[in-house]
């Protein structure tokens, strides 16, 4: 066989779970069963390559080596970034056998990490076995592959089941993809799935099943296009989203946790870029991310309380029974409050939501909204933009934390919330200002802001527990917990005020 160079190619694709029980039903649904050609059924047996240490995986590059019908392709896969969320570039070459062919992996981004040590090491890590029905649909001009896949995830050790539905658009607009899963979801629930069946095989074999993901850094590059940046930022906080909610629905804290960091940092991207935006569409995205933020909550609330107060006070005083009776109370609570969350998060409410989301990030009507000023601004380099919102939210702390210590509890949560945008702006725009000078000033800035943001939230923390406490604790119970509550008042303003100090005379990193 000719040892020709891969072909490199793009996915443009959504990936969907469902129910195993759906299959048939998704399958004859009308919109596919007006299909394009005649459909096609598949049997794919995939390898995944890589070094015991996962060499590959670390860099962000996968090998697969796929057998379908006594034919061998041999695909390296690369996402733009690591959380992106649609468009994954790949380069394909078909080869004899069923070992990797590493002759014709020029202009690929596996060719640099070749070094003789990782090509002698390279070895099969797991592989996938899928029953594939491959659909071709024609809509309003736009052709979109179909395929519903139902198989495994196989390592040496461990299985996982598949079924997910690929809806990878081959020729016209990225918005009929969003339609077309929404005619889908009318007939069955459809779940968005952000992990690659190659992420879920690594975390299979390095047994991280409900792997908790926190927010990764994001590539911000001075010259980026303000409205590009926005895509960057706000795909970056959906993965965070909908990664963890597998962990959250499974009442693990820290997946509840990190999916409630994602939809702050979301709210805070939509205002940090809110004059590049607009429309009626981000009305409806925000109440929306308020509505989700809200379900979770009392659940969030109840871990705290239980961590910083319930928990200290059960190992200082292990033979109290009426700490024993509020523990027994509270887990009881905490069960309810998950089940509540679980259940707005597995609505079709939340469903439909991700899927307005990621398609308003894309291609929403903000792309278009507000004349030529507004254009203009979403093609400046983000830079200037991130410049004017930084120094914007600056100014904004700076004016109000002066005066922290007269602040009600309403404006000191308000201060809270500006502290946390500033913080999560700045990490944002990490890379957008580089420098070492600008890296330093850049983490104290962090670390002053977080310390603020942590003491303010301890202060709304003894309001929440006034109220925990009132209605929930045994009346005996009330003043043991109240005397013990680690953090008073007054040590608390304390601490926001010597780290609101440390940040005022912190040199802005941007103008470094």
């Amino acid at each position: 066989m000719a040892r020709d160079s891969a072909r490199q190619g793009k996915e443009i694709e959504l990936k969907l779970e469902f129910d195993p029980a759906d299959a048939a039903r998704i399958a004859s649904h009308p919109a596919l069963q007006a299909g394009l050609v005649q459909q096609d059924k598949q049997r794919l047996v995939s390898s995944y390559f890589d070094t015991p240490d996962c060499a590959l995986h670390k860099a962000g590059v996968y090998l697969r080596v796929r057998e379908n019908g006594g034919r061998s392709v041999q695909t390296v896969k690369a996402a733009k970034s690591k959380t992106e969320l649609m468009e994954r570039d790949e380069w394909e070459r078909e080869i004899a056998g069923r070992n990797p062919d590493l002759d014709g992996i020029e202009g690929t981004p596996l060719k640099p990490l070749l070094t003789p040590k990782i090509r002698s090491a390279l070895q099969p890590m797991f592989e996938t076995r899928i029953r594939r029905h491959i659909f071709l649909v024609e809509r309003n001009g736009s052709e979109i592959e179909v395929a519903i896949d139902r198989g495994e995830i196989a390592t040496k050790t461990a299985t996982k089941p598949i079924s997910e539905v690929e809806l990878e658009l081959k020729r016209g607009e990225v918005k009929e993809l969003f339609r077309l899963a929404r005619a889908l979801a009318e007939t069955v629930p459809l779940r968005l799935e952000v992990k690659t069946k190659a992420e879920r095989g690594y975390e299979l074999l390095q047994g991280e099943d409900l792997k908790i993901e926190k927010a990764a850094a994001i590539d911000i590059r001075p010259e980026m296009a303000a409205g590009d940046a926005f895509r960057a930022v706000a795909r970056n906080c959906l993965r965070q989203i909908i990664a963890n909610e597998p962990a959250m629905r499974a009442g693990r804290a820290e997946g509840l946790h990190q999916m409630r960091i994602g939809l702050r940092r979301l709210r805070a991207c939509i205002a940090v870029f809110a004059n590049i935006l607009g429309g009626e569409e981000e009305e409806k995205i925000k109440a929306e991310l308020k509505w989700i933020t809200r379900e979770l909550g009392p659940a969030r609330d109840l871990d705290v309380f239980a961590a910083e107060v319930l928990e200290p006070l059960r190992k200082s005083h292990p033979k109290d029974a009426d700490l024993a009776r509020t523990h027994r109370k509270f887990q009881a609570r905490r069960k309810r409050a998950y089940r509540r969350a679980a259940s707005s998060v597995g609505s079709d409410r939340f469903r439909n939501t991700v899927l307005d989301l990621v398609e308003w990030v894309e291609v929403g009507e903000w792309t278009l909204a507000g004349g030529k000023d507004r254009q203009t601004l979403r093609s400046r380099a983000v830079a200037e933009h991130a410049d004017e919102e930084l120094r914007r939210l600056r100014k904004r702390v700076k004016r109000k934390g002066a005066t922290l210590r007269d602040l009600s509890v309403q404006q000191r949560h308000k201060l809270r919330i500006r502290a946390k945008r500033l913080r999560y702006a700045t990490e944002f725009f990490a890379a957008t200002f580089p420098g070492a000078e600008r890296a330093k000033l850049r983490q104290e800035s962090l670390a002053a802001l977080k310390e603020m943001q942590d003491a303010l939230g301890g202060l709304n923390d003894l309001a929440t527990r006034h109220v925990l406490i009132a209605d929930g604790l045994q009346a005996d119970g009330k003043a043991v917990v109240a005397a013990n509550v680690p953090a008073t008042e007054a040590a608390l303003l304390a601490k926001a005020d010597q780290a609101f100090a440390r940040f005022a005379a912190t040199k802005a990193f941007w103008k470094a």
